[in-house]
């Protein structure tokens, strides 16, 4: 197996970074178009030849020093615990309260024609 050399103190500097990143992006574009049918297989593995790379550099940083993953926003800081909001009361749509007053009109109805009207006088 071949051995990647190690240039410099490990560190990059942030215009190389970019670079690699807008690499990286590139090459997810790349994979993508493959499976769509729009790239050659020769085009996709050297496009995963570049994401594999990427990898395997990215590993090597501690987890919690690593920068988030090119495309994507850093991730927000920690601002704590959050207050939770109550939870709100689902209402009924309006076919359903059409439905609801309609069966209580008739029930209405019913109640009020029930009702013995034989009154002894």
């Amino acid at each position: 197996m071949r051995q990647h050399k190690q240039t410099g103190s490990g560190r990059v500097n942030q215009a190389e970074q970019t670079t690699r990143d807008q690499e990286v992006v590139r090459a997810n574009r790349e994979l993508t178009a493959y499976f769509k049918g729009q790239r050659t297989e020769r085009e996709a593995r050297a496009a995963l030849k570049i994401i594999k790379t990427f990898v395997r550099d990215r590993e090597h940083l501690d987890p919690k020093t690593r920068p988030p993953l090119p495309g994507l926003a850093a991730p927000p800081a920690d601002p704590g615990p959050r207050e939770r909001k109550p939870k709100r009361r689902k209402t009924k749509s309006k076919k359903a309260r059409r439905q609801a007053e309609s069966s209580n009109q008739t029930m209405a109805t019913e109640a009020t024609t029930s009702e013995p009207t034989d009154r002894e006088e």
